[in-house]
């Protein structure tokens, strides 16, 4: 006789059921954020041609950018503050540190703000912000649907996914990227159900849109092994150009918000200006510009139009995303990449004493060259440029370029351009070594809690009475929610006791800034005392001005001690 199966428990039912609910949300998120996108992407062409119309005069060009962006720039400010730039920095902070909660307003927000700033003419892209849109739209689904704060988190990368699928047409490559830079870890659980949501929503999309691909691309082949040493210095040239970008890009917005506070109303139409002056110049650079890159996969531009079109992408896209308008870098990482691509093809073709392809196959390596170099993601760059084609045969050259541009970008730029975007807004990501540390003790484990603030011209004599009253082992000096360092109790009485009582507290900070998070692992927390002359704060990865404590070697060797014990 066969036993018949044990009941299932309270519990397991429960899980059960939840799982089964958190499946057909995924299928309904995926449906409504692809239609999102679809919407998003025909409205962004409907405004574009009722701002320029088919022939624009120059009058148009050079007004409509700045003076739409003075409407753009009080709704970014007063209406819709948390929508700015492209939307995924925005969406991995949500599923990183949030816990996924994406207000109802920051989809609204994002879909009005992107349609009218690249359809403006704005340098921008529609990918970014449509993930921000799935993104925001699958939370609030979760949420509406009762589902727990875990699964709600979950929903995120799950929106973003078929947001993004929808948007491009390559529903692998959307999951790859959903899993790569979203969730930050290729082997996350959650990939069976991006994979739903990513289907679903291209069957939306192509049900409206029809099946065509996004680009029309011929067949590409390797014309002679040596031309591998061709893709080489395009991959070795796409790096340089990720780097500039980036660099520049985090200058310029730095620079911007140095500005007062009150002109960050005006600063998209700032960028306005700039890019209405490019386009009476180049009107090519005009929003996402997918066109363009169209004519340059089919070998339709010459080398002088491509290289022209290639530099003045670059600067009109970080123009357009430092001032503080909406949209994303996606697209014209795309775009750039392809017109420095044929450019590098249509030079190797002209004096390579071997056959060389279509300068087309060096735009479309070049798209995923520029990809892997900026946005960091160089599994999705493969898998993207493979759906576009179809063809196997593009495989190898493209492989061989992005490890170049990546190892290159990687290794002048540290920081993958999204998460130094967070950076710059006082917000760190955490890294997959420290979320996977196990049993390591991590800072919030060992930092003590007792951590006054004191303002930098409080004298030293006050600080130290001020330490008298706590158990804290140090002070944090700041002033106005601005960090400007930590003192140790140490340091304060031997300052006390050298007749420096009367000095500022901030003549005791030293020049360096450095800090780690509560999620740190013991290694971290080491190297960062080493640095920090024995004394380190711990700040909140959210505001990164927010000190939460503070480590020194005495708190780390008491807690280690005590867990032997």
């Amino acid at each position: 006789m066969i036993p018949s199966e044990a009941p299932l428990t309270g519990r397991q039912q429960r899980m059960l059921r939840e799982s089964q609910v958190f499946l057909a949300v995924s299928v309904i998120v995926g449906v409504l954020a692809g239609l999102a996108a679809v919407l998003f992407a025909l409205a962004i062409d409907r405004v574009a041609h009722l701002f320029f119309g088919v022939s624009p005069s120059t009058a148009r060009l050079a007004l409509t950018p700045p003076l739409v962006s003075i409407a753009t720039g009080v709704l970014l400010v007063k209406v819709f503050p948390d929508v700015r730039g492209s939307g995924v920095p925005q969406t991995e902070a949500a599923f990183h540190l949030q816990r996924g909660v994406i207000g109802w307003r920051v989809p609204i927000g994002k879909f009005i703000t992107g349609v009218l700033c690249i359809g403006s003419g704005h340098s921008m892209g529609r990918e970014g912000p449509s993930v921000q849109i799935g993104a925001g739209l699958a939370s609030g689904i979760g949420r509406l649907v009762g589902l727990s704060p875990e699964r709600v988190r979950e929903l995120v990368p799950v929106g973003a996914a078929g947001a993004l699928a929808a948007a491009f047409n390559t529903p692998v490559a959307a999951v790859l990227f959903s899993l790569e830079e979203i969730i930050g870890d290729m082997n996350a659980s959650l990939i069976g159900s991006t994979v739903v949501a990513s289907v679903a929503s291209v069957i939306v999309e192509r049900s409206i849109l029809g099946n065509e691909p996004l680009f029309h691309v011929p067949t590409y082949h390797l014309e002679h092994p040596a031309e591998l040493a061709a893709y080489a210095l395009l991959g070795v040239c796409g790096g340089l150009i990720s780097v500039v970008f980036c660099k520049v890009l985090l200058a310029l917005r730095a620079g911007f918000g140095m500005l007062p506070a009150r002109t960050r109303i005006w600063q998209p139409a700032m960028g306005g200006v700039v890019i209405g002056l490019m386009l009476v110049a180049a009107p090519q650079v005009m929003g996402v510009g997918y066109e363009y890159v169209n004519q340059a996969l089919n070998s339709q531009l010459v080398l002088g139009t491509m290289a022209m079109l290639c530099a003045m992408k670059l600067a009109a896209t970080i123009v357009s995303y430092a001032s503080g308008n909406a949209g994303g870098i996606f697209a014209p990482t795309l775009y750039i990449g392809a017109m420095a691509g044929g450019a590098v093809g249509m030079f190797v073709r002209r004096f390579a004493p071997f056959p060389t392809a279509d300068p087309g196959a060096y735009a479309l390596v070049g798209m995923g060259v520029l990809f892997a170099g900026i946005i960091r993601a160089p599994m999705t760059s493969v898998f993207m440029i493979f759906e576009i084609t179809q063809d196997y045969q593009i495989l190898v050259p493209l492989m061989v370029a992005n490890l170049l541009s990546f190892v290159i970008s990687r290794h002048y730029q540290h920081e993958p351009v999204y998460h130094a975007l967070l950076h710059q807004d006082g917000i760190h990501i955490p890294a997959i070594t420290s979320r996977e540390a196990g049993a390591m003790p991590i800072a919030a484990d060992l930092m003590s809690r007792a951590s006054p603030f004191a303002p930098p011209s409080l004298s030293v004599v006050d600080a130290a009475a001020q330490l008298e009253a706590s158990d804290a082992p140090g002070v944090a000096v700041g002033e106005d929610g601005h960090l400007v360092g930590v003192v140790s109790r140490r340091r304060i009485a031997d300052a006390v006791r050298d007749g420096d009582g009367n000095a500022p507290l901030q003549s005791l900070v030293s020049g360096s800034r450095v800090h780690t998070h509560p999620d740190h692992p013991l290694d971290v927390v080491m190297a960062r005392l080493a640095e920090g002359n024995g004394i380190v704060p711990v700040v909140s990865r959210e505001n990164v001005n927010q000190v939460v404590g503070i480590i020194t070697p005495d708190l780390v060797l008491r807690s280690l001690q005590s867990a032997r014990k």
